[in-house]
């Protein structure tokens, strides 16, 4: 074939015969590529499924984790530390956050329960007459007097009781009878749970402190009578501040102190340290505040002469309320005092008690002190001293108690 070099240039017929052969060539490739297109297609979903040699770690996760499963075919190979057969499997997490458990409180003080002593058996005491109907018997009243510790005036508290006193009034016999007993005195303990046997001013406390029906008083009325065979009919609590009322009302006490009494160290009633008392020997006049410093002090003597203090005390006192002066005034003192006072007599009790104490002479009034020579003085094991009772020795004071229904 003859170019017409007017038409084309010689130096483009190259140029003309390259662009000539790339584009027949560009063309076969499409064609080759239109017949070859299912083959390919086929090749590519075969390489995408066959199984890749590498090194997988599977990924394990809660039961609730969503996740895609990993081929059965793919070799997963852990590169962690593997389980050991005995540890526990991951816990299932609840649908719902449970509340937390209740914290159960330490204990922050221990209570050794030391030996216990003998048993003691109840004395076999002659029955207390009926309870009276009427101000000439027949009858008799029993009543338990508790002084708690403390100038709290909160009479529920799990308070001592230091001063413990049966006075036992007999209706048709126009007499009364008084014992003191040691607060320090070792007993058995009746229905008080662990605590079987302690001293007997512990008793309140604990009746206060587990709840017992009747409180404290019911508790000590129960140690009385299966320990010494008392029945007690009522009860009198008074604390510091209601003694002081009390003498105060009636316009103090008239004592005679038989010989001086000094105490170098008694306790101030905040708590703040300790002062130094002395009361002279003879007749000696004193407001609510004195009489109780006398009858608590005991620094300078024994917890029995103590006792005896208190009962001079409750004599003065009711040598005051049965004076010509006092006599008028009484209903009224009497309703003043019971207000400040835990007690479970009635107004007809009162009232049959205010007609028969004129009635009472002093010589007709006999009183004890459970002392020294009707207890064993004795150290726990966990060095508390204590006393035991010798009850061949109180006994005999008991069944005077309750003589002369």
């Amino acid at each position: 074939m003859q170019f017409d070099r007017n038409v084309i240039p010689r130096n483009q017929v190259k140029r003309v015969l390259l662009l000539f052969v790339g584009f027949w060539a560009v063309l076969l490739c499409l064609a080759v590529a239109v017949a070859s297109r299912a083959p390919l297609t086929a090749l590519a979903v075969s390489a995408l499924t066959t199984p890749i040699p590498i090194t997988v770690t599977r990924f394990v996760g809660p039961p609730s984790a969503t996740h895609t499963a990993l081929p059965t075919a793919v070799p997963a190979v852990p590169t962690h530390t593997p389980i050991p057969p005995t540890a526990s499997p991951l816990p299932t997490l609840p649908p719902t956050i449970e509340p937390s458990p209740t914290t159960i409180p330490s204990p922050t003080r221990f209570y050794i329960i030391p030996a216990q002593p003998t048993p003691l058996p109840t004395p076999d005491l002659p029955p207390a007459a009926p309870f009276p109907s009427t101000c000439d018997g027949p009858g008799r009243i029993n009543i338990l007097l508790i002084g708690i510790d403390g100038v709290n005036d909160n009479y529920y508290r799990a308070a001592r009781s230091d001063t413990i006193i049966m006075l036992g009034v007999n209706f048709a016999a126009k007499t009364a009878n008084m014992v003191s007993i040691p607060r320090d005195l070792w007993v058995p303990l009746t229905g008080l749970g662990a605590v079987t046997a302690d001293r007997i001013n512990t008793a309140y406390h604990y009746g206060e402190l587990f709840g017992v029906p009747g409180g404290g008083p019911a508790a000590l009325s129960t140690v009385l009578s299966t320990t010494f065979g008392l029945r007690v009919d009522r009860y009198v609590v008074v604390n510091f501040d209601s003694f002081i009322q009390g003498i105060d009302a009636i316009g103090g006490v008239d004592i005679n102190i038989p010989q001086p009494l000094h105490d170098p160290a008694y306790p101030l009633r905040d708590g703040t340290g300790t002062i130094v008392i002395d009361f002279p020997a003879g007749q000696v006049h004193m407001d609510g505040a004195t009489a109780l410093i006398y009858a608590r002090i005991r620094h300078d003597s024994s917890d029995f002469n103590r006792m005896r203090r208190q009962q001079q005390v409750l004599f003065a006192a009711r040598d005051k309320l049965l004076s010509p002066l006092t006599l008028p005034q009484l209903p009224g003192l009497v309703q003043v005092l019971m207000g400040a006072v835990r007690t479970n007599l009635s107004l007809q009790d009162m009232a049959l008690l205010g007609c028969l104490a004129p009635q009472v002479k002093t010589q007709s009034i006999q009183s004890w002190v459970i002392d020294g020579n009707m207890v064993q003085d004795t150290k726990l094991a966990d060095g508390a001293d204590v006393l035991l009772p010798n009850m061949d020795a109180i006994e005999p004071v008991l069944k005077q108690f309750n003589v002369g229904q």
